[in-house]
């Protein structure tokens, strides 16, 4: 029955009746291996965590970020997945543009291996894995808070969990030396409220003309949970030349004039315009 729901087209209240009519495979499957949207294969560590779930019941994760991606990537362009989870993001993106060179950096270090085992099987052999927190400074040993279940919210605060492990961090323009990228084009970044630190860590690449571009979730709670002003990686990122904009439905882009500070909303940060 899941085959068939993911082959449906996404309607008002498919994720409810999927809750209904799969609940005790939602609730209790682990490592699942998924056929999803392009071809992709996707192992899951749950069906609890919302990314995964959407996987399992849409065959695709955020239908509109992978479409705003494929449209803005050059060719043979340079994609870094900053927290990049199983790949949620990351593998549809390269099954639809294989010209991509794709980076993906996770620093949960149980969840990595799903970020390696979707990857091989996707067929990303070339693709450039690292398991390390991206932060405003190199070769730190600090706590990340990485939930067992709900594996989209490991952060450097614990807001889902107490339970901390060590990890090792690097600094993005650091990172980018190590692996000898001449450019970078477009970023998709989430780190749960901490994507200040990881763009002060960045302030090389940041403050070039040929900046990429940058996609990120605003969310006030986060950003509070990290000790941060509401709206402080929008202001870094505007002190250094971009410009900002509201994702609206599909791939729509709204100009903003200042930051947000309350709420919620996808953001993309470029000096490249519309």
């Amino acid at each position: 029955m899941d085959t068939l729901f993911r082959s449906l087209p996404v309607f008002k209240g498919k994720n409810r009746l999927a809750g209904v009519l799969l609940k005790k495979k939602l609730q209790t499957s682990k490592d699942i291996l998924v056929e999803g949207k392009y071809g992709c294969s996707y192992l899951l560590p749950n069906l609890i965590e919302n990314v995964s779930r959407e996987i399992f019941i849409n065959g695709i994760y955020e239908q509109d970020t992978s479409d705003l991606f494929v449209g803005r990537s050059p060719q043979n362009g340079v994609f870094l997945d900053l927290g990049a989870n199983i790949g949620a993001i990351s593998v549809p993106l390269f099954r639809r543009r294989r010209d991509l060179k794709v980076v993906g950096v996770e620093a949960a270090p149980w969840l990595f291996p799903y970020l390696q085992r979707n990857f091989e099987q996707n067929g990303l052999d070339s693709a450039c894995l690292v398991n390390k927190a991206l932060f405003n400074k190199d070769d730190q040993d600090i706590d990340f808070f990485a939930p067992d279940v709900k594996f989209g919210k490991g952060s450097l605060s614990p807001t889902y969990t107490d339970k901390a492990i060590k990890v090792r961090t690097v600094r993005l323009d650091t990172l980018i030396g190590q692996l000898q990228l001449p450019r970078v084009d477009i970023i998709k970044i989430d780190v749960e409220g901490h994507e200040y630190h990881v763009f002060q860590g960045a302030e090389m690449l940041l403050g070039r003309s040929d900046a990429p571009d940058i996609l990120f979730e605003f969310e006030d709670w986060a950003e509070d949970a990290a000790k941060l002003a509401p709206g402080t990686a929008q202001t870094y990122l505007m002190t250094k030349g971009y410009a900002l904009y509201k994702v609206g439905g599909g791939t729509v882009l709204y100009s903003m004039s200042q930051p947000f500070t309350k709420g919620s909303t996808m953001l993309l940060a470029t000096k490249k315009g519309q």
